[in-house]
């Protein structure tokens, strides 16, 4: 092994690395952090030479760098929900070895120095000890990734990797919860690249992103590199409104995974709030018949935005003939349907949650939505943002990420029950008054019975 590891740090290595795959790890741990290393190679000493003049030249670098075109849409817009280029693979940049060095992701990579350069000088730390860190752990590493991704790069190529992409992680997150002066991207850029953060093949282990922070001290504004961190997934979870301060953020793994597994987190409402799971027996047959919104509406079960910021937020109170369901406020739009499958294939893999939160969530919601008139009472009762376009294009964006769905989970099935009981036992009292004409009908019958019984009881007893 020792010798394996001298062959790969040299660069002649081809098929080193470990076979299994971890997706699952939290990557190298704090204890495991030793700086060993008497000497870097002159390879990664100019690595570190170009970080360290990247300021220098930074007036040319933001002129020289130009990133990809946007193309028209390409021809993968009409494929399958699932299709792999258009849902799973990284626009603009990439993170890892998965899909590193694939063409139209080398653009992307100019930028990586600058801003390795910038998170380094302002979190007062060394870049060639931030090197030689992760390159004692390159093994823990390894272990993170399929071997067949990373037996092509060596240690050091390895570690550069690892550290370029995760100082510009943090630094990208930085500006986009404290300063957009420290990054020199467009809007539009600014959008591809937060995409290409979440996506389950564009992961770094937290263990590495920790590994770079940890060392450094509270930015500017007092906040430290976590904080930045939570703050930003919360942003971008989808759920409205976000926490106006930092105290009300929902409660995240110390050591996440990655950081899609923090998003997961985020959008549940934190690591412990999973729902209990319920057997229902009749459940195939009520997935199937499950009635959708405007049909719940139509027996008198309303719908309310749920107290908290979390899918896991659904329940159904009654009151009197009338019931509410109440479900969290979400936000559709361009990403959304990326982002929840990324999270969908996450919750699949083998070794990761086995509980399905946000599957049996997104199959929940879709059997509530059925036709477009069904999603606008849903903004009408602003628990659904639509900010996609119109409301057959939302529903039609939860049928295609449902599509193909073979979990069939029990988490939500206690308030599928007790919907499915009103809709089908409930007293018929609210049809009488579900309209004004029949409200008036009913009325007027009403009275007519009233006098009736005052006549009749009038003629029993009449006054002497």
């Amino acid at each position: 092994m020792e010798k394996q590891q001298q062959e790969r740090r040299s660069g002649g290595e081809k098929d080193g690395g470990r076979s299994s795959r971890n997706s699952g790890g939290t990557g190298p741990k704090q204890e495991e952090h030793r700086i060993d290393i008497a000497e870097v190679s002159c390879r990664v000493k100019n690595w570190i030479e170009s970080v360290k003049i990247a300021k220098d030249h930074q007036t040319d670098t933001r002129s020289q760098t130009e990133w990809p075109s946007m193309p028209k849409v390409p021809e993968t817009k009409m494929k399958k929900t699932q299709d792999s280029e258009k849902f799973y693979e990284p626009k603009v940049i990439s993170f890892g070895p998965y899909h590193h060095d694939k063409p139209h992701l080398l653009a992307g990579e100019t930028i990586k120095p600058l801003c390795a350069q910038k998170f380094v000088a302002d979190s007062n730390q060394d870049i060639e000890d931030l090197y030689k860190k992760i390159e004692s752990n390159i093994e823990a590493v390894r272990r993170c990734y399929d071997s067949s991704a990373t037996n092509k790069y060596d240690d050091e190529k390895l570690a550069w990797m690892m550290l370029l992409d995760g100082c510009f992680i943090l630094q990208f997150i930085r500006s986009c919860t404290d300063d957009m002066s420290n990054i020199n991207l467009k809007d539009h850029q600014i959008s591809f690249v937060e995409r290409d953060l979440f996506l389950l093949e564009n992961q770094l282990p937290f263990g590495v992103l920790r590994l770079i922070f940890e060392g450094s001290s509270k930015f500017k504004h007092g906040s430290t590199m976590k904080d930045m961190i939570n703050r930003f997934v919360t942003d971008r979870n989808g759920i409205q409104p976000p926490p106006e301060d930092d105290s009300r953020l929902p409660q995240l793994p110390d050591e996440p995974y990655h950081l899609l597994q923090l998003m997961r987190s985020a959008l549940l409402g934190g690591k412990d709030k999973i729902p209990t799971k319920i057997k229902n027996p009749n459940r195939q047959h009520n997935r199937q018949s499950f009635p959708r919104i405007m049909e719940l509406k139509d027996k008198g079960i309303y719908l309310k935005p749920s107290g908290t910021n979390s899918l896991t937020d659904i329940s159904l109170e009654f009151h009197f003939f009338f019931g509410c369901l109440n479900l969290p406020p979400i936000t559709i739009d361009d990403s959304t349907q990326t982002g929840w499958l990324n999270i969908l294939a996450y919750e699949m893999c083998s070794e990761d949650p086995d509980d399905y939160a946000v599957t049996s969530y997104i199959r929940f919601l879709d059997s509530l939505i059925g036709h477009p008139d069904d999603v606008k009472e849903l903004r009408s009762k602003r628990i659904l943002c639509n900010r996609l376009g119109g409301d057959e294009e939302v529903a039609q964006t939860f049928k295609q990420i449902s599509h193909g769905m073979l979990v069939d989970s029990e988490i939500y099935e206690g308030v599928k029950i007790s919907i499915q009981k009103h809709y089908d036992k409930r007293l018929n009292v609210y049809n009488l008054f579900r309209t004004p004409e029949r409200a008036m009908a009913a009325a007027v019958s009403l009275i007519t019975l009233y006098l009736a019984c005052i006549q009749t009881y009038y003629s029993m007893y009449p006054r002497k």
